[in-house]
């Protein structure tokens, strides 16, 4: 049997966005000024502000053709639960998290480049990487094997730790799998995009916190 023309082309759409994301990254990685934003603290920032205004645009245009991947609301319920969930996991691996060195040279950054830094890490990445991931990368997976949830979610959540290449620690790799499957279940539980985003703000901000008072503090 062949697979229906409407799944294939819905693939390559997922595929083809993937291969726009990790181009983004390419090109801007590869600039000649490149050094002079990372010492600036100005990279993440500059990428999520291309990523974001690539992806959600190309979101936009999915979603009037397609409701299988909702922008939804958020629910009081649900999203108590989660938080808690994810607070709980914070929890349990600062018992075990190594440092990064990524993370440290945040709070040696100046108050400008921190500010920039929250904003495009707690708005226009949780945004454009749910979109990637839990939405484009989790959907695509299930469009094939639907009955295979979790190794849908877990190749997504590799897949996903993998591309954040400026952390180190084979720790935080294993974190951020474990994140991004809460991340695809949450996606799943509540049918949309909302919640996962939310509770990658909530991670993201928390995370950035100690850099934000280092800076505001000296």
């Amino acid at each position: 049997m062949r697979p229906a023309p409407g799944k294939i082309t819905q693939s390559l759409f997922y595929l083809s966005s993937f291969a726009i994301y990790y181009l983004i990254t390419l090109l801007i990685t590869r600039l000649p000024d490149v050094t002079a934003l990372r010492v600036n603290g100005l990279l993440v920032p500059v990428l999520c502000l291309f990523e974001f205004a690539v992806l959600y645009p190309i979101y936009r245009f999915y979603r009037t053709r397609y409701n299988d991947i909702p922008t939804g609301r958020l629910r009081l319920k649900p999203t108590l639960v989660f938080i808690g969930l994810l607070l709980l996991m914070m929890v349990v691996q600062s018992k075990f998290m190594q440092p990064e060195q990524w993370l440290e040279n945040q709070a040696q950054s100046t108050r400008y480049s921190v500010l920039i830094l929250l904003f495009s890490a707690t708005i226009l990445a949780p945004v454009f990487e749910e979109i990637l991931f839990r939405g484009f990368l989790l959907q695509g997976f299930l469009l094939w094997v639907p009955q295979r949830r979790f190794a849908c979610m877990l190749l997504t959540s590799l897949l996903f730790s993998a591309m954040h290449t400026q952390y180190l620690h084979w720790q935080t790799f294993v974190i951020l799998t474990l994140f991004s499957l809460l991340l695809c279940y949450a996606r799943l539980r509540s049918n949309s995009l909302a919640l996962p985003i939310f509770l990658h703000m909530i991670n993201n901000l928390i995370a950035l916190l100690p850099a934000l008072y280092y800076v505001w503090r000296v």
